[in-house]
């Protein structure tokens, strides 16, 4: 449902209503590490005789961003960066659930730790600029890669080839 691009975070969170067509969405929010995807695999085995789509996590594979219940219209997807999701039918089949509301302040309060959630926040955003950085790079080395062999490539022939081959 999403993916990391040249051009930013590029996802479909915000259309998983209309596209499933979902009784029912609920939109987690909390923040990194406070157990959304936790939260969503246990949502998902409240439902072991029903088949699932389990959205995974374009940044972290062991993570989840989304449980999708189809044969009953219900979902439950990560509403927080890079994928921020907010109802658009508030009321009528979204509801949020804020995860943020069960940390322990009195634990974070120490000022180590204040500092080290702050770095480990930072660093996060430094790497995700990177990272699309670095695949604006890549984007424009194959655009020019591209321009020095496609003209040199007869397209009609395959798309004939192709054609012969596999829709006959």
């Amino acid at each position: 449902m999403g993916a990391v691009t040249a051009d930013g975070f590029v996802g479909f969170f915000k259309e998983i209503v209309d596209m499933y067509g979902l009784k029912k969405l609920y939109i987690i929010k909390g923040g990194s590490g406070v157990g959304k995807s936790t939260f969503m695999r246990k949502f998902a085995e409240l439902f072991p005789l029903n088949p699932k789509m389990l959205v995974y996590c374009s940044n972290d594979p062991k993570s989840l961003d989304g449980v999708i219940i189809e044969d009953l219209g219900i979902g439950m997807i990560d509403g927080t960066a890079p994928h921020m999701t907010d109802p658009k039918y508030p009321g009528l089949c979204e509801e949020i659930i804020d995860l943020a509301g069960f940390i322990d302040s009195e634990r974070l309060a120490s000022t180590a730790t204040i500092q080290a959630v702050k770095q480990r926040a930072d660093e996060k955003t430094v790497a995700y600029n990177e990272a699309y950085t670095a695949l604006a790079r890549a984007r424009t080395a194959h655009a020019k890669l591209e321009s020095m062999y496609t003209g040199a490539v007869d397209f009609e022939s395959i798309d004939k080839f192709f054609d012969a081959k596999f829709r006959s």
